[in-house]
């Protein structure tokens, strides 16, 4: 049986609640339905659209489709859907190319996706693949194999890229050994070099410092943040980890004694300029409104070092009818320094979800209630692109039932940001954008960079000697373009 401590976490954080349950009326805002999934050519996304090189969005719809086994998918921001490769498309009893792709996708430096398969048609094991835009694949893995010395089956949660330049991402137990371990996180290199760095919870037995599960995030400092199981408590924990695996607790859930906070931390969390972590548990809290006896979700903030406590800053189901929403999933912070996110069910429908906004401070607005024809039920995290426009996708709902695909404008400015948000002095950085085209300059937090410019949403650049940690800025024919979060100079 599945360890309890994470997945079953009956815990409150350390309460301090700000803007108690507050909600406001939406500021202005525009949502667009983009494009709708095809049941017979793949529906029912189930990954975070990610932007690629050429300034389009490529995603996974998890199942359906030619061979039943979902799809990739490539949309441009005016709405056109594509579906590049229909999974299980060596279509035999092993179908090594995997099915029921799920999880985040990560655009590698080589502008190829990279992305987990759920299992294949006929057994439970999955697969890590590599994707052109083109949609020519390559399965890099296939868990059937049990690497190195432990089996592990479903990479459920996609994959990361880490600054040296791996992936990395958790696994379920083979289904032949179910009790081996909560979850293994692995890494794999561009070229499909594999290795386990650490066990989570051997023989489901979790320690204080069992290691993080879910997407990952890699922190400003370098770290891999996620939550997991164990902690001091046994409820669950926020993890750091080194790149070599090593974990260590940041913050451990249900240390008060009503532990009603929230249940089932979603990821990734997201991080601030101050380095304070935010997030949302699926379950959990005290929702004036929620029927479900589990509690309908909430939202918090973690500040590493020092007292490590946890605030408390929205419990889901708290406005009347539930029309904030129920079940978010993972935040993303925007430009403008608030938070955004879904919520699978609630609304003014009372099932089909929301799009919300959070400020940092805990003020909590519905800025979209899905109906139905526009999408219901989604359950990934939003996209902010680079024309500033947040796009997501709804699981289920549509004109076909299958799934659709959105934009929220809420006029926010375009920026600039990078494939990896790290590098040392004299290495090669993508920094992709939107209109860069004639652009005059690059810098970084000041300092000239020789750069090229690839495409009208693509420059290379390189490091200069003499940047610092800091803001990296495109000066276009039309405007100059900040990056979204810092660019970190490595020694």
């Amino acid at each position: 049986m599945k360890n309890s401590c994470f997945f079953q976490l009956r815990s409150t954080f350390v309460l301090v609640l700000l803007c108690a349950a507050l909600t406001t009326a939406s500021p202005a805002q525009t949502f667009t339905t983009l494009a709708d999934f095809n049941l017979n050519a793949g529906a029912n996304p189930g990954s975070p659209l990610t932007q690629g090189l050429d300034g389009n969005f490529y995603g996974t719809a998890g199942n359906y489709g030619a061979y039943g086994a979902g799809a990739f998918v490539k949309v441009t921001p005016s709405g056109t859907l594509t579906y590049i490769y229909e999974f299980c498309f060596e279509d035999n009893t092993n179908c090594p190319d995997g099915a029921y792709p799920s999880g985040a996708v990560a655009l590698g430096m080589d502008g190829n996706f990279y992305g987990t398969t759920g299992g294949n048609l006929e057994a439970g094991n999955g697969s890590i693949y590599k994707i052109t835009p083109a949609g020519s694949l390559t399965t890099l893995t296939n868990f059937n194999t049990c690497n190195a010395s432990a089996c592990s089956a479903s990479p459920r949660y996609g994959v990361t890229l880490s600054w040296n330049g791996d992936f990395y991402g958790p696994s379920l137990p083979d289904a032949a050994s179910p009790a081996a371990f909560d979850d293994l996180i692995f890494k794999i290199s561009p070229s499909g070099k594999f290795s386990n760095v650490l066990v989570v919870c051997p023989d489901q037995i979790c320690p204080t410092d069992a290691g993080p599960s879910g997407t990952l995030l890699q922190a400003s400092n370098g770290d891999l943040v996620g939550p997991g199981p164990g902690g001091a408590t046994g409820w669950g924990a926020i993890y750091k980890m080194t790149s070599a695996g090593t974990p260590t607790v940041i913050y451990s859930f249900c240390d008060d004694s009503t532990c009603h906070g929230g249940e089932g931390a979603n990821s990734p969390l997201a991080e601030n300029a101050a380095g304070d972590f935010f997030g949302t548990s699926t379950y959990g809290g005290a929702g004036a409104n929620c029927a479900l006896s589990q509690g309908c979700g909430t939202a918090f903030k973690v500040t590493p070092g020092g007292s490590g406590a946890l605030v408390r800053l929205h419990e889901f189901c708290s406005a009347r009818g539930c029309a904030d929403g129920a079940t978010p999933n993972a935040l993303i912070q925007a430009t403008d320094g608030n938070f955004y996110g879904t919520t699978a069910g609630g609304g003014n429908s009372g099932s089909d979800g929301t799009v919300f906004k959070l400020t940092p401070g805990g003020l909590f607005t519905v800025i979209h209630h899905f109906s139905g024809p526009d999408g219901e039920t989604p359950i990934t995290a939003l996209l902010q692109a680079t024309d500033g426009n947040l796009y997501g996708t709804a699981s289920h709902g549509g004109t076909y039932g299958g799934g659709t695909i959105f934009r929220i404008s809420l006029g926010l400015a375009p920026f600039v940001k990078t494939v990896q948000n790290a590098g040392a002095v004299g290495a090669s950085v993508i920094i992709l954008g939107n209109k860069l085209t004639g652009a005059s300059s690059v810098t970084f937090n000041g300092t000239s960079a020789t750069f090229s410019v690839v495409s009208n949403t693509e420059i290379t650049a390189t490091v200069p000697a003499g940047a610092a940690t800091g803001e990296i800025q495109v000066v276009t024919p039309s405007s100059t373009l900040s990056s979204n979060v810092e660019f970190v100079v490595l020694p």
